[in-house]
């Protein structure tokens, strides 16, 4: 699928900075607990990012921030240098920015055409997209969801009802229907999460696939073999504060994540 298909452009005219997301001085409280404190990084465009840290980091945290769950206490997210603040969750996802969830949010009654066609409500009246299939099968939505399924090889599973598909294959799908609002920034929570080896390394080719379209990446997961293979960067978290933002490589050389989250004294 062409990449103006995913609202992207290869003209060197519309490129911008080469920062998609930048996080400035981002702090977050509840009931008087800081589970953010003055979180600062930037996520380059085309890149697939990794954010990890202990449980009670406040990755999730920053994930709500981010797709306009919370608002932050103070602090700036600014996408595409364009600064978030008061914009709901629905108008991020038509601005490009759009969010996976750890756990699986398909409806399991509906068949994979009919839940990834849901994937565009930031695009298409909501009364076009709850049309049976027969009655909708000339449709722009129906013709650009089975593109999509297509494009990533999963088109045969189309018509399946979601509960008779192996869990690898839900998860997919739960990322083909966010990838039908068109995101340039798609943040992923916990992807590889119940996942069995070969689900996760097929899951992982998968988001290569996802990434090779120009789509950027930002991924929270604790499965560090696959976040490994698939990631470039990675940020750490932990008690709310960022503690290393750099390549993965730098990771098992940093004091700070061996104490933290590695759990290792050096």
């Amino acid at each position: 699928m062409p990449l103006k298909e995913y609202g992207l452009s290869s003209s060197p005219e519309k490129k911008m900075s080469n920062t998609i997301l930048k996080m400035i001085e981002i702090s977050k409280s509840f009931g008087g607990v800081k589970v953010l404190e003055n979180v600062s990084f930037d996520i380059k465009k085309g890149s697939r990012h990794a954010l990890i840290g202990p449980n009670g980091a406040g990755k999730t945290t920053l994930f709500n921030v981010i797709s306009g769950i919370h608002e932050p206490d103070q602090g700036q997210v600014l996408f595409e240098g364009k600064d978030l603040k008061g914009m709901p969750s629905r108008k991020r996802i038509g601005k490009g920015l759009s969010r996976s969830f750890q756990n699986i949010r398909l409806m399991p009654h509906l068949s994979v055409i009919e839940n990834v066609m849901l994937g565009q409500h930031s695009k298409y009246n909501f009364f076009d997209m709850i049309k049976p299939i027969s009655l909708s099968s000339k449709s722009t939505g129906k013709t650009k969801a089975i593109d999509t399924l297509a494009s990533f090889g999963i088109d045969l599973h189309k018509g399946q009802t979601v509960s008779s598909l192996p869990y690898g294959i839900r998860k997919k799908i739960e990322v083909v229907r966010a990838l039908m609002s068109k995101p340039r920034l798609l943040l992923l929570d916990e992807p590889a999460a119940g996942l069995n080896t070969t689900e996760t390394n097929s899951l992982r080719d998968f988001l290569l696939e996802v990434s090779d379209k120009g789509i950027t990446l930002l991924l929270v997961d604790h499965d560090m073999p696959f976040v490994n293979s698939l990631c470039q960067k990675v940020s750490v978290m932990n008690f709310g504060k960022l503690i290393y933002d750099g390549e993965i490589k730098g990771l098992k050389k940093d004091k700070n994540v061996l104490e933290a989250y590695l759990g290792v004294e050096d």
